[in-house]
């Protein structure tokens, strides 16, 4: 009797080990520079992320999670209290899902609300140039992130960008994210404690993923998509593995992408770019842009740009040229010009010569 409950405790003990492990391993890459690469560059699969802000909060959150759950299945008294039956756990899951999508069309709805009230196209890119150049668009929303971004700009590195020039244009609506992570969080870690080792080391993952996502990136992101896919597939499969269990997750994913796609591709703008200046206080050198047509309208400038330039270096031009001269831009994209741009056909090439 004593053996067994000394080996129980260890198994615990090791889980709140590894779970302190992550939790320093991700404090030690947000103070140091020795690891933070090879670390950014092995998750990127997951993450999408350039810097190493998602890499610190994905460990950090996976040790909370790790610590808690193990906290929770120590006590019997609240084990009961929490599942009434063999398969509540699966409630909380369902409802982590339902309310971080609604979260996330709510992202996208406070997107639309940004532009409309500009009298701008919903299908632009949003760049925020003072007092840092933060972007965000329907496709990869930073709204919910310059939250983070203002509660964390005290301790978080100079260099990681915390989206926070956002925030004046989405404040106070961007505020809802707070409780639904909350809530979320907490739900989805009641939810995965009473699950088989393997569903539970995969619900822990996806959890920690559509909470990363929905922050920096929103529906469409990548590891939001990941991160709910996968929660749908832990809920529908209930503790069992199958072929049969990835059907309706498949399915309800397959409608989410179809929606992006047919905001990304139904929004591009393949002719031309539209860029729209707010509050432009400065004359800007447009002669690298190729413009065909200019025209203001109060406060609002609108430059066409006949340019060939990918989307992603055409911003960061944008970025050099309007820096300290307008308070933000909005630009139209064209979802081709990364199928069509010096990167690719060097990929293509190379592809082809192998």
């Amino acid at each position: 009797m004593e053996r067994s409950i000394i080996d129980k405790l260890f198994k615990i003990d090791k889980t709140i080990i590894v779970g302190l492990g992550l939790i320093i391993l991700g404090f030690i890459i947000l103070v140091t520079d020795f690891i933070d690469s090879f670390v950014t560059n092995l998750l990127w699969p997951l993450l999408e992320g350039s810097s190493e802000g998602k890499t610190v909060l994905f460990l950090g959150m996976l040790g909370l999670i790790l610590i808690i759950s193990s906290l929770i299945n120590q006590n019997n008294s609240i084990k009961h209290r929490l599942y009434p039956d063999n398969d509540y756990h699966l409630k909380y899951i369902l409802f982590v899902v339902v309310i971080l999508l609604c979260c996330a069309v709510l992202g996208l709805i406070i997107e639309f609300y940004i532009r409309y009230k500009l009298g701008i196209s919903f299908f632009t890119i949003l760049t925020s140039l003072d007092p840092s150049t933060s972007t965000t668009s329907p496709m990869h929303s930073h709204a919910y992130k310059s939250i983070l971004g203002y509660l964390s700009k005290s301790f978080v590195p100079a260099h990681v960008n915390t989206s926070s020039s956002i925030l004046k244009f989405v404040f106070p609506y961007a505020l809802i994210v707070v409780p639904i992570w909350i809530v979320s969080f907490i739900c989805g870690v009641i939810g995965l404690s009473d699950m088989k080792p393997l569903h539970k080391a995969i619900t822990t993952i996806a959890l920690t993923l559509a909470l990363i996502g929905i922050l920096d990136g929103g529906m469409f992101s990548q590891p939001f998509l990941i991160g709910i896919g996968f929660l749908l597939l832990m809920y529908f499969s209930n503790g069992k593995i199958g072929i049969k269990y990835f059907i309706k997750p498949v399915v309800i994913m397959g409608y989410i992408l179809l929606v992006g796609m047919i905001i990304e591709v139904g929004g591009s703008d393949m002719s031309y770019h539209t860029l729209s200046v707010i509050n432009q206080t400065e004359p800007v050198d447009m002669s690298q842009y190729n413009v065909t047509n200019i025209e203001v309208h109060g406060d609002v400038t609108t430059y066409t740009l006949a340019t060939k330039t990918d989307d992603k270096q055409l911003i960061r031009q944008i970025f050099a040229s309007f820096k300290g001269k307008a308070d933000v831009t909005f630009m139209s994209w064209n979802f081709y010009s990364y199928l069509d741009n010096p990167t690719m056909r060097q990929r293509q090439a190379a592809k082809n010569i192998s």
